[in-house]
């Protein structure tokens, strides 16, 4: 793997022996022995899967969606957009209401450029300024470039995303998930801990506590007195980890769009990590957190041990996050790093694997959502999010199929409850702790319709044949360089303003074998200093727009060539 991916291969006395003293609750099926819920950030599903076969994908004719409100005729349709670093745009909740246009009655779904380019900031003020060229960092390069050439617009095919085409070609895709609220990950993973966000006005008493789907800023003296799946997983007897990864959290701790963000810790709450922030969870003793709350590397160190938990979530740092500004191509790598653990471990044929995106990250998706409001007829909508995209992989589950089915990510509380709980739901009132919530969103069976009527919520157990002969594992490339880039002008330009262009890139961790990077210009091989073991070379190319990839050669096998940079050389540079 890349660097910032570390590897540790011990169980700890304090997970050991609080595996030793809980007994684990008994699964519905022995097909379905653990479930792991690796949930990525910030994309819609128009943006990675609208041209996958069989999907809901990007309409056609596809639509242009305006730049502005005031000028219809100014629009831009979705593009085929090969850049591995992209912008993105706003993303909370009314960011989320002006990228549908309503969302109630009707749904336009043509926010989204609107957005990007007027409410959200180009955000190349600070921290881009006061740097030298060479100390800038990364996200100044990359989104002005990403608002330039209207990216939230642009959607990626299997040329830039090999391995997620071949999971959804292979097992089973879904093109109808959404986030359970219509918020950014804030929210989004309160409610996938809790399946509420809420603020409160005394945030250690319940009954002060309202649905919000804007959760307040997050520090490690916040307290969420309310109930949490934590709480009940404890209750029911049933096993369950949260792993962080390794590093920055994956975006800012509000609605700023660039920070220096806080490190991962397992033992301090933040968006990403919200076990250390409910109540229950502080009232635990000491060991509580780091037995349940452990970085990344634990998970690689519990598949090998044969210690994983019944139920696992694992959320990225920010490298491999995929949320704009990152490479896409480092999250793939580090997503299939996981999945490769599981696929070759003894847990291949009784793990069940969901992987999501968190929320759209501004990103253009043509789906309206259904919708439920917080407060009966009248209140404001709390869920659902707009669409993402979604991968139901295992053993077991129905090979090559699209799933149209409409889900909420409370459905995966809900496969889980089914599995180890005896199907018993969520209940804050039954764990003692009654809350002003508007419904359970683990029971929701329908939800509004856009313009009127309802839709149904379907039950992911029926993307399986237990009865099935086991799928064979999958093990994909984790070989594909990332953070690769092309220098050649001023900054925040793609038009070059030198001959040469700078050609540069990460270095494969030490664990993939020694391997050596060809770079290609417009299809054909460079050859000579960009065929290197080296992390950079140089090109001198013609007038002329031209698109550069690379891709990795260990022991005579060649990785996908992903990651992609795109230069404007003109005449007289």
């Amino acid at each position: 793997m890349h660097k910032g991916f570390r590897f540790w291969l011990g169980c700890g006395a304090i997970l050991c022996a609080h595996a030793a003293a809980h007994a684990a609750a008994t699964p519905k099926y022995p097909q379905i022995q653990h479930v792991l819920i690796i949930m990525q950030e910030n994309r819609s599903f128009d943006s990675y899967f609208g041209t996958f076969p069989g999907a809901n994908g990007i309409p056609s004719p596809a639509p242009c969606l305006p730049i502005s409100k005031t000028n219809a005729a100014d629009c831009v349709k979705p593009f085929h957009d090969i850049h591995v670093f992209n912008a993105g745009g706003n993303h909370n909740t009314a960011n989320a209401n002006i990228d549908l246009d309503n969302g109630l009655t009707t749904s336009k779904n043509d926010g989204f450029l609107y957005e990007q380019q007027v409410s959200g900031p180009i955000r190349q003020g600070t921290p881009c300024n006061g740097h030298s060229l060479t100390t800038l960092p990364y996200y100044c390069f990359t989104i002005p470039d990403g608002v330039a050439r209207y990216d939230v617009m642009g959607y990626h095919t299997d040329a830039e995303l090999p391995n997620y085409w071949k999971y959804a070609q292979t097992f089973t895709l879904n093109d109808a998930m959404f986030p359970g609220v219509r918020g950014w990950s804030g929210a989004v993973h309160l409610e996938m801990s809790s399946e509420w966000s809420a603020t409160c006005t005394n945030q250690t008493v319940t009954s002060t506590c309202k649905t919000n789907p804007n959760p307040p800023a997050a520090t490690n003296a916040t307290e969420y007195p309310w109930a949490s799946l934590f709480q009940f997983l404890d209750g029911q007897g049933v096993s369950w980890k949260w792993y962080l990864g390794v590093g920055p959290e994956p975006d800012c701790s509000g609605e700023d769009e660039t920070c220096n963000p806080s490190e991962l810790l397992a033992e301090v709450y933040s968006y990403w990590n919200p076990a250390p922030g409910y109540a229950y969870v502080k009232g635990q003793p000491s060991a509580y957190v780091s037995s349940h709350v452990q970085h990344v590397d634990s998970f690689l160190a519990d598949v090998k041990a044969g210690t994983l938990p019944q139920v696992a979530w694992i959320v990225p740092s920010q490298d491999y996050s995929e949320h704009p500004p990152s490479d896409t191509t480092l999250g793939m790598d580090y997503v299939t790093a996981l999945i490769n653990a599981v696929m070759q471990s003894s847990y291949w044929q009784n793990t069940v694997i969901f992987l999501s995106w968190d929320d759209w990250g501004g990103f253009y998706d043509h789906v309206a959502p259904p919708y439920l409001r917080a407060n009966g007829k009248t209140g404001p909508v709390y869920g659902f999010g707009i669409r993402v995209p979604a991968i139901t992989i295992s053993a077991y589950v129905k090979p090559g199929v699209v799933d149209h089915t409409i889900y909420t990510f409370d459905n995966y509380a809900r496969f889980i409850e089914d599995m180890f709980a005896n199907s018993a739901r969520f209940s804050p009132s039954a764990l003692g702790n009654p809350d002003s919530r508007p419904y359970i969103a683990d029971s929701v069976t329908s939800a509004n319709k856009v313009g009127g009527g309802t839709v149904q919520i379907g039950e992911l157990i029926n993307e399986f044949d237990l009865t099935q002969t086991p799928l064979p594992a999958l093990v994909l490339s984790t070989a594909m360089p990332g953070g690769f880039r092309a220098l050649c002008s001023k900054v925040y330009s793609a038009t070059c303003t030198s001959a040469t262009v700078s050609l540069t890139w990460e270095a494969l961790g030490a664990n993939t074998g020694t391997p050596t990077y060809h770079v290609t210009r417009d299809g054909t091989e460079l050859g000579g200093a960009c065929v290197t073991t080296g992390t950079s070379c140089t090109d001198t190319p013609p007038a002329g727009d031209h698109i550069y990839r690379i891709y990795s050669v260990i022991g005579g096998v060649a990785s996908p060539a992903v990651s992609t940079y795109e230069i404007v050389m003109p005449a007289t540079p």
